[in-house]
């Protein structure tokens, strides 16, 4: 960056070669329709490589060599993570799973351990079509990778939410036995979060023609026009060596196979072609209408090379007037931000544990997720596609200043380019992504390098997609006024006011501003602006200046789920009157604890709130735990008060409990036992919450919403019995057998009419028989209280959850569960 002058306080910001930075008020993204013929098996592209691994933890001398005997190494098939399995030479009755107090990434990474690991595969070549190329390509591993075949190095990766891929070519064995080695190490304190260790995402293989192919990630598609009944495609494409006669071949498929839209053209290295649909079938988070791009290299009427993607056809713009707008109608964002691990899964990133995440989300009304902080797996996106969430595709948490003392900070200036070309690339057709961020709470942005870095990266991302917005996440203060030379600005900025960190940003994205949202658009007008990460304290306030303030998006929860790491951010504790108001947690905290739905995908008390504040339901109700005499309640920032949906406090009868009552009514009633107890009338200013105080005593509270005097919603919190049998529920009826397929099943403690629990904890034992294999189980205890992946574990809550892996095959599945002194429950189902 060059440097400018100081004209009436103001820094000018000088022109720098930046021909091709794109941006403007409204932003036109990638969308979501004869017969497309039945492709043929060309070996071709997304070859399945996640089975049938072999693993090793630790440093390995001479395990990249072909002849290297790992006859003894654990077989293990992918999304595997070794820092969620327990720790070696644990002694029986003292395993604490994958949690050590001695981690170097303490509560950072929930207290587990990185270290060094190897895989190796072996393979044959012999069925590949002659003189094919043959790639391998892997959707992440964490963190830096380094990758052999036969004992020759062909590369690797330093950036470990980034995909990648590799030629096997020159070193592959047409006829004999091959082996891919893989090491990678996660080591140093690298990471704020849990971030897992080794290939916890996909790997395939890509066979493709050795000399004329398309490029990967080289197709790209936006919707440029929505008008009188039918969509105009732009789609651009990149061939590598094109020959004379050559055909690029590019359809619109519906679901049923009918193709709506085709265009051929004589195939050249880069190409633009243009695709007209009929009455299409727009895709929104409401409506998430998909269909297949598919793109084809044709020789003499043969298929030399295909890529078939899921696309929605979509338009998005973004206005100060109109907020964001989908297909010309106003959305206002619900999101939250969610870490890329699932829960005692640990960072393996399954299609179907994605898309449960999804599924929880949308049930509690979000309707948009921001990756936090990197680039989300390809099975999360193509997951957004098909259920309906908006995404925000994030890059980085740290550029060329550290947060960590081994984070990406010190591979940023060599490696950032390849991170933003892989999120943007893989990511610029799926039509649930909205904006591209690129950074988190960057320190130092404001000054003239971290200017120079915003300018950078957000050009960068616009050379790869000139149709979505560039954002980042603020914290603190935007940094001083200056002015962007027409020839640096975005588009009609050129010459006006903005500030050091929003100055190359389209849409800034506010971490807890909530305070500055309305002074600052006073100032700035112009600007359209999202809170990217809030508390959920502020649920009300953030509601109603979405509904106040078009030009304010909506807001994004930190967070929407528990996560492993960042351990106790959301802590309370009770704390001796009179001592200072701060705690902070260490082991045995492991999850973060901040999250609506916990570890498990159950509501907390503060989604209850949320569900009221939303509008998913009229009436929810929480007791606040009771503390010793003589102390108070600390609450984190990122945290709520410790509340639970009951009505069993045995030991507390008599003592006044604080119940906290959420209702979208003008009054509420809470009787006990049919009794009038308490009543209040709520007003604009009580933010939909009213609060009482209730002598305890065993029976049944009720909480009545009213509206003009008409009830509107009840709400009922009974003692539960004494713990009496054990029950499994599976979350879903259909139960994949597939080696990737996961079932999910409840586990509960519940009393003798059936009733969980709520404040239950005892260890549960399972034993499971047929073709599935024990993925995980646990509870959402933020707590470490053991592993995660053996059959016994201590529910919480009273509740514990399973998770099943399919073996392959099908069959019927029994599961029994134990628990000392209770009737043992259990069921029985096929997987198919």
């Amino acid at each position: 960056m060059e440097r400018g002058f100081l004209t009436t306080g103001r820094r000018n910001v000088l022109a720098i070669a930046a021909a091709t930075a794109v941006s403007g008020a409204a932003f036109a993204a990638p969308a979501a329709s004869a017969r497309s013929p039945a492709p043929a098996n060309h070996g071709g592209r997304r070859q399945p490589f996640d089975d049938d691994w072999r693993f090793r933890l630790g440093e390995m001398d001479g395990a990249q060599s072909k002849a290297f005997d790992d006859t003894d190494w654990r077989r293990v098939d992918l999304p595997h993570d070794w820092s969620v399995e327990d720790l070696p030479g644990q002694l029986p009755g003292t395993v604490i799973g994958p949690f050590d107090k001695r981690s170097i990434g303490k509560t950072a990474t929930g207290f587990t351990n990185g270290g060094e690991g190897w895989y190796r595969k072996h393979f044959r070549a012999d069925a590949y079509p002659a003189g094919a190329s043959v790639e391998i390509v892997f959707d992440g591993a964490y963190l830096e990778t380094d990758v052999w075949l036969n004992g020759r190095q062909v590369g690797g990766s330093v950036a470990g939410y980034a995909p990648f891929a590799l030629d096997l070519t020159p070193f592959l064995d047409r006829t004999g036995d091959n082996v891919v080695a893989v090491r990678v190490r996660n080591l140093g304190r690298n990471s704020r979060w849990y971030s897992g260790s080794g290939l916890y995402r996909s790997v395939e293989f890509d066979i493709v023609p050795s000399a004329s192919r398309l490029v990967r990630w080289g197709v790209a598609a936006w919707t440029s026009k929505l008008e009188n009944g039918r969509a105009v495609v732009d789609v651009s494409s990149e061939v590598v060596a094109p020959e004379s006669g050559d055909i690029l071949r590019t359809r619109l498929v519906e679901p049923d196979g009918r193709v709506v839209a085709e265009a051929s053209a004589p195939a050249a290295a880069a190409m633009r072609q243009t695709l007209e649909v009929r009455g299409p079938r727009l895709w929104s988070a409401a409506s998430p209408e998909l269909y297949s791009l598919e793109t084809e290299l044709v020789r003499n009427g043969s298929v030399l090379d295909r890529i078939v993607q899921p696309y929605g056809i979509r338009i998005i713009a973004f206005d100060a007037r109109t907020g964001m707008t989908v297909n010309g109608q106003q959305v206002k964002l619900k999101g939250g931000c969610l870490h890329h691990d699932n829960g005692l899964l640990g960072a393996c990133a399954f299609p179907d544990a994605d898309e449960r995440r999804l599924r929880l989300l949308k049930a509690r009304g979000f309707n948009a997720i921001r990756s936090s902080h990197n680039p989300a797996s390809r099975s999360l996106r193509e997951a957004c596609d098909r259920l309906g969430m908006y995404l925000i595709e994030e890059a980085f948490d740290a550029w060329h200043v550290a947060k960590e003392p081994q984070d990406f900070a010190q591979q940023f200036p060599a490696h950032w380019s390849e991170v933003i070309d892989a999120m943007v690339r893989t990511a610029r057709n799926n039509p649930s992504v909205i904006m591209w961020s690129i950074g988190n709470e960057i320190p130092f942005r404001s000054t003239e390098e971290g200017v120079e870095w915003q300018w950078k990266l957000a050009n960068a991302v616009r050379r790869l997609d000139p149709t979505r917005p560039v954002t980042a996440g603020l914290n603190g203060v935007l940094g001083a006024e200056l002015i962007a030379a027409p020839e640096t600005a975005r588009a009609g900025r050129g010459g006006k006011t903005d500030n050091a960190s929003t100055v190359f940003l389209d849409v800034p994205g506010y971490n807890y501003r909530l305070e500055d949202i309305e002074a600052e658009e006073g100032v700035h007008p112009e600007r359209v602006v999202y809170a990217s990460e809030t508390f959920a304290r502020d649920v009300y306030d953030y509601q109603a200046l979405q509904e106040k303030a078009p030009y304010f998006l909506g807001e994004f929860l930190w967070t929407a789920m528990d996560y492993l790491g960042e351990a106790g951010i959301g802590a309370n504790a009770r704390l001796k009157n009179g001592n200072y108001p701060i705690y902070l947690p260490s082991f045995p905290w492991v999850n973060a604890w901040c999250g609506d739905i916990d570890l498990i995908g159950q509501q907390k008390a503060s989604s209850l709130a949320r569900d009221v504040v939303w509008g998913i339901s009229d009436l929810e109700m929480a007791v606040q735990r009771p503390g010793p005499d003589g102390t108070f309640e600390y609450v984190s920032g990122w945290g709520w008060s410790d509340e639970l949906a009951s009505w069993t406090w045995p030991g507390a009868e008599g003592r006044p409990l604080g119940v906290r009552v959420h209702a979208a009514g003008d009054r509420v009633e809470l009787r006990l036992d049919g009794k009038l107890v308490a009543s209040r009338n709520l007003g604009p200013g009580d933010r939909r919450r009213a609060e009482f105080e209730v002598p305890y005593a065993p029976g049944k509270l009720e909480a009545i919403a009213y509206r003009n005097s008409k009830p509107i919603a009840r709400k009922v919190l009974e003692t539960v019995g004494p713990a009496a049998r054990v029950r499994v529920v599976p979350e879903r009826r259909e139960a994949g057998a597939a080696r990737n397929a996961l079932s999910y099943l409840r586990v509960d403690i519940t009393d003798a009419q059936g009733r969980v629990l709520p404040d239950d904890r005892r260890r549960i034992d399972l034993l499971i028989e047929g073709p599935a294999t024990l993925a995980a189980f646990g509870s959402a205890n933020p707590h470490a209280t053991g592993s995660f992946q053996s059959s016994s574990a201590e529910c919480y809550r009273g509740q514990a959850l399973l998770i099943l892996r399919g073996s392959g095959k099908p069959g019927r599945v029994r599961i029994k569960a134990k628990c000392e002194g209770l009737a043992e429950g259990g069921i029985a189902f096929d997987l198919s």
